[in-house]
């Protein structure tokens, strides 16, 4: 069989592709090695941006390890379920060897999501945050694992006679995967048939590194716990539904040539779009909320304008409670409700002469314990309107005084 795979719009040959090598007599397959060195790059991809949003790198790795669990198993379930006739008959053994491939990047995605949510709900870890750093480790794997089906000669495109088109020989891949047009377009030469077709797991690794970088930058800009998240959903489903127009004898919508998968993805792109993009609207609404209540609390710390027994003393200056209030300064004043319990009492026991003069006496002591209080007040720094009340308080007792 042959295993040549040309580029003949660009003049490349590859002469043999292989699609294993033999390392001391093990038969390791390309896909299964680009899948675990997708993988392990991605961990350590997820541990650097961890240390740069100077999170827990330890945190991310001990959930993404059953993630990236849950989305080879994901992927290789998806993709049995969707390619039942292929798998009849055979035994599980068989079913679950991924290392000739047959990998469905959707249930990979799903699986890693549900594995991922499901271990951190045990382990009481917040998966908004360590989604923002599995995004950038699972679109490393991606860039790096979908060369996999260059090797194993699947999961390409429709055919084509663009720049980029891609030549297998017929008999190395699936009959099932010729499409009508493909049949009609074969190419002969040297004896062998050629199908041409759109190479999508170089267009698929390309956007997957566009998107990569773009969410690397972007990282540094992120206003909340899983906003990474939703724009690499966003974007990775803005992506395959590209993809999903090149791919072969499509699902359509009735009437049209829209592939019904490409309408999904839309939909979803938009959806996480807008909800990444109203999350950050909100949190920027909240941060400016925070800033001014933070100018205001401020604002409160600024003691200078209280207006304390200190500031109004000159106003009773020459007056007989000034030299009284200071002898009186240091004793333990009673609360204004003995106070006006002692004062009622000596009211009701004296004579109505004296009633002006325990009426002064009871003003005299709310006005020191005003004072006392204020000053704590301030000394505490307890909050601005407190103390405005309480400095009011004490202008209307001075004032009550001086009217007597």
């Amino acid at each position: 069989m042959n295993t040549s795979v040309r580029f003949p719009n660009l003049d490349i040959d590859f002469g043999f592709v292989g699609r294993s090598v033999s390392v001391f007599g093990f038969e390791l397959t390309f896909f299964g090695l680009l899948t675990a060195a997708g993988m392990l790059l991605g961990l350590a991809v997820m541990i650097f941006v961890a240390k740069k949003q100077k999170e827990d790198p330890n945190l991310s790795l001990e959930a993404m390890i059953p993630a990236f669990a849950g989305g080879v198993l994901g992927a290789r379930l998806m993709y049995v379920a969707l390619n039942r006739e292929m798998f009849a008959g055979k035994s599980i053994i068989e079913i679950a060897d991924i290392r000739n491939g047959g990998m469905s990047i959707y249930g990979g995605i799903l699986g890693g999501i549900l594995i991922g949510a499901i271990y951190c709900k045990i382990r009481k870890i917040s998966f908004a945050q360590v989604a923002d750093t599995a995004s950038m480790g699972f679109l490393t794997a991606q860039i790096i694992a979908v060369w996999g089906n260059f090797f194993n000669r699947e999961g390409f495109g429709e055919y084509t006679d663009s720049l980029l088109a891609m030549q297998i020989p017929a008999d190395a891949v699936n009959k099932a995967q010729i499409s009508r047009l493909m049949a009609g377009h074969l190419a002969e030469a040297d004896g062998i048939s050629w199908i041409q077709v759109h190479p999508l797991f170089l267009y698929e690794s390309i956007w997957c590194l566009a998107l990569f970088l773009i969410l690397l930058l972007y990282t540094k800009h992120r206003k909340y716990p899983g906003e990474i998240f939703l724009r690499y959903l966003a974007g990775y489903s803005l992506g395959r539904a590209g993809i999903e127009f090149l791919l072969p004898e499509p699902v359509t919508v009735p009437g049209t040539e829209i592939p019904v998968f490409s309408c999904v993805l839309l939909v979803l792109a938009v959806m996480f779009g807008i909800t990444a993009s109203v999350r950050r609207s909100l949190t920027k609404k909240r941060e400016r909320h925070r800033a001014r209540r933070r100018e205001e609390k401020r604002a409160v710390l600024n003691y200078d304008d209280i207006q304390t027994y200190e500031d109004v003393s000159h106003e009773f200056m020459g007056t007989d409670i000034t030299d009284e209030i200071k002898e009186t300064e240091e004793k333990e004043v009673p609360e204004d409700a003995e106070v006006e319990e002692k004062t009622d009492q000596r009211v009701s026991a004296g004579s109505g002469s004296r009633t002006e003069e325990v009426e002064s006496e009871k003003l005299k002591r709310k006005i020191q314990n005003c004072r006392r209080k204020l000053n704590g007040m301030i000394q505490n720094r307890e909050d601005l309107p407190k103390c405005l009340r309480e400095s009011r308080k004490l202008d209307r007792l001075i004032e009550k005084f001086q009217s007597i």
